[in-house]
């Protein structure tokens, strides 16, 4: 007869996505179901198991948690333990602890599930109709979280007492609510409320209905923040929304129902469609169908303006979904708040909006707090892989893992990296996990550096990181390095300045695992230089926690101030006055002889033929002003020099009457693409042409130096970073370069590859050193 195998018991751990997403309620299901004994709980941002029974079968318990985890679920780690043998009569889930210096991996913001828009389409269910309906697997998480560990009293669902319904279901482990600490109901959760300006009247959401449908403008309360919304069809409304937000120009995203609603306007590959229908629901930025089916209603021009892409995004939660069918068309649905301002969170700062602005018809909200702000996230599809371009709701605050790094810091190791002025986001780490933080924005005004202060603070405490050093741009003005330096300083901690561009090529080191030496190529807009110049078309070889700038874009004396950002057509003077090192002869592929020089140029000959023949700067600069201009730079009068690479595309745009005056960040930029992207589908026209010559020749001047330092330092991997890379022909053609010619290319997925993304870079390079 054989020996039975003694019990034993273990305290398993599991690192991950575990908190949020129905994790215990899993587990207890499968102990059950297996016969197990034992207890399952939280212990701040793990799940902690203690189970008695034989190895095999506790081999078997745990593959099954594996294979059987929630959809939302993310299992980085288990870690097993045998411990003296502990006696229990079932298997049960215990009260959730808190451990600070644990690293805590918690869920974002899950959109509605299909099981609970079963029920809310079901007219014998209980919470038929109810607009804010979830269960375990869907619903609010980090904007209603004001603590860990999650339970219902650290969230702001705790305001809600639940009705004997929800009890029941909350506390009974067999269903799909157990412990889903945003359960609620007609009953006893948040409800619709509508308040009205006096010329509109009704009850929830039919009123805001109506309001769009006689062209009106209202806001609605969504997880993150308030939106404005309006008809996307309606020209009257989105005019009438421009002026209430102070946008005259940059495009604005509309929701609708379905995929096969967005078929109806934009071209949705595979991998788009994927984005669009993912929990996370980001916006999404997809082509426009040229042309529409006939029957299908135009959206209005000034949706998107001139730009060539929808950022479409589909709904998160069931009352969007109702407001969508109610309305019958595609939705404008815009952060409420006036430009450049933080989106708002609290009722009260949207009333008051409300009764500035008075084009705004009534708003629909509901009285649960928003612990967290948070935008919605956008995404786009380069290469077959979608790339964050904002990352916000749906991602926030789950962590970037910085693999490089891993094996040489612990859990004690924290980092405070403070990111960049424009699109700011900072990021706090522990060990190897970097929390960036919410799409912050550009820091600009009183309100955007309260936001970063507030959400540094409730961050720090939230995640329990007290910071061993800190890490901030050289730039001495920005905002976010102030503030780190006046920490630092507060703190004792040390402080490491890193230069922009390097922490734009770190960030891509850092999401891929890469120590060097690689080839970065960083473009963008601007950037505080080493030699106290402005950088932003940079190739730099980085190895480790270090860089040397290889090469660069040939420096042109420009304005300096906000005005060299804004106005595209002063920097084009500056290129055409003639002398300007960046309008030399292109380095070409073929150009790989010519030993390492510190400078690249790319050739705008026909560009500047272009502009004089056309005379594009008396008719569209004026002469006074391009020669008050001139005359300011070749004095030498508040000017700067620059590589900047942005500005030699705000040159060229300006240079081919495409656009001369961004009125919102990168607009010259996008419709110099825009106009590429004619040529590509056969348009003859000249400045087409011309635009579509100038991405090519950037291209194959990225293709020559990498080629250059490629020889000079026998490294065969670039990664690519920077606004500029947001370019899609620019970067698919220099992917396509760069890999005919065996070179192993990395860019930015995870994080932004504009100035959103370097608090990440800047935290591995302080890890790294």
């Amino acid at each position: 007869m054989t020996p039975m195998t003694p019990d034993r018991t273990e305290v398993i751990t599991i690192r991950g996505i575990v908190q949020g997403v129905g994790f215990r309620p899993t587990v207890w299901r499968i102990a059950s179901r297996l016969g197990m004994r034992g207890r399952v709980r939280n212990m701040g941002g793990f799940v902690q198991i203690v189970v008695t029974d034989t190895p095999a079968r506790i081999d078997a318990f745990v593959a099954e948690i594996r294979a059987g985890r929630p959809r939302m679920a993310r299992i980085d780690r288990v870690d097993r333990e045998a411990i003296e043998t502990a006696l229990f009569s079932d298997f049960r889930i215990a009260e959730s602890t808190r451990v600070e210096d644990e690293i805590a991996v918690i869920p974002a913001d899950i959109a509605v599930c299909d099981d609970c828009l079963r029920e809310y389409f079901s007219a014998g269910d209980a919470r038929h109709g109810y607009g804010y309906i979830s269960c375990t697997n869907c619903g609010p998480r980090y904007t209603i979280m004001e603590r860990l560990p999650y339970d219902r009293d650290t969230t702001t669902m705790g305001d809600f007492p639940m009705c004997t319904l929800c009890a029941s279901e909350y506390g009974d482990p067999a269903t799909r609510r157990y412990h889903a600490q945003t359960v609620s109901c007609h009953d006893c959760g948040p409800q619709p409320l509508w308040k009205a300006n006096p010329h509109f009247s009704g009850p929830g959401s039919a009123a805001a209905a109506a309001a769009a449908g006689k062209g009106g403008v209202f806001g609605l309360k969504g997880v993150g923040g308030y939106y404005l919304v309006c008809d996307a069809t309606d020209e009257g409304a989105v005019s009438l929304l421009r002026e209430i937000k102070r946008r005259e120009q940059k495009p604005f995203a509309v929701m609708f129902e379905s995929v096969e609603d967005v078929r109806r306007y934009c071209r949705v590959g595979a991998a788009e469609e994927a984005e669009l229908l993912s929990p996370r629901r980001p916006i999404v930025l997809l082509e426009q169908r040229p042309v529409l089916d006939e029957g299908i209603p135009a959206l209005a021009a000034g949706v998107c303006r001139h730009s060539r892409f929808i950022g479409a995004f589909l709904p998160s939660f069931a009352l969007q979904i109702e407001l969508l069918r109610r309305c019958g068309a595609p939705l404008v649905m815009t952060s409420a708040n006036l430009s450049e301002l933080p989106i708002l969170t609290e009722d009260a700062g949207m009333f008051a909006l409300m009764e500035e602005r008075d084009g705004i018809a009534g708003v629909l909200y509901h009285e649960r707090r928003i612990a967290a702000g948070l935008d919605d996230s956008v995404v786009r599809v380069i290469d077959g892989t979608a790339q964050i371009l904002r990352r916000a709701k749906g991602y926030v605050p789950a962590p970037v893992y910085l693999q490089g790094v891993a094996d040489a810091v612990s859990k004690h190791d924290m980092v405070f990296a403070s990111g960049g002025h424009l699109k700011a986001a900072f990021a706090l780490s522990k060990g190897a996990f970097a929390y960036l933080s919410r799409h912050l924005g550009d820091m600009d005004t009183l309100a955007s550096e309260s936001l970063f202060e507030e959400t540094f603070a409730r961050m720090k405490a939230f995640f329990a990181i007290k910071p061993g050093r800190v890490a901030c741009d050289l730039h001495p003005r920005y905002f976010p390095t102030q503030f780190a330096e006046r920490y630092a300083a507060a703190h004792g901690l040390p402080v490491l300045h890193v230069q922009h561009h390097h922490a734009h090529i770190a960030s891509v080191m850092a999401e891929h695992g890469l120590t060097g030496p690689v080839i970065g190529v960083a473009f963008d807009g601007t950037g505080y230089g080493t030699d106290g110049t402005v950088w932003g078309g940079e190739v730099l070889v980085c190895e480790g926690g270090g860089f040397e700038r290889f090469s660069h874009l040939a420096c042109a004396a420009m304005l300096g101030g906000d005005e060299s950002m804004r106005d595209a057509w002063k920097a084009a003077v500056a290129y055409r006055g003639g002398g300007a090192p960046g309008a030399s002869a292109p380095s070409g592929p073929s150009d790989t002889s010519r030993a390492p020089a510190a400078e690249f140029h790319i050739n705008l000959e026909e560009i500047l033929a272009f502009c004089e023949r056309n005379a594009v700067a008396e008719r569209q600069w004026g002469a006074a002003e391009t020669d008050a201009v001139f005359r300011a730079i070749a004095a030498g009068v508040n000017t700067v020099r620059s590589s900047s690479m942005g500005r030699l595309f705000d040159a060229a745009a300006a240079m081919l009457g495409i656009c001369p005056v961004n009125a919102y960040e990168g607009q010259c930029a996008s419709m110099l693409e825009n106009a590429a992207e004619r040529a590509l589908h056969g348009s003859a026209e000249e400045p087409d042409r011309l635009a579509l010559l100038f991405h090519e020749r950037v291209a194959a001047a990225i293709l020559s130096q990498c080629r250059l330092a490629r020889g000079a330092h026998g490294i065969g991997q670039v990664c690519l970073s920077g606004g500029v890379f947001q370019n899609k022909i620019l970067m698919e053609e220099a992917l396509r370069l760069l890999r005919g010619d065996a070179f192993e290319v990395f860019y930015n997925v995870h994080v932004p590859p504009n100035d959103g993304g370097i608090a990440v870079g800047q935290c591995y390079l302080a890890l790294m050193r």
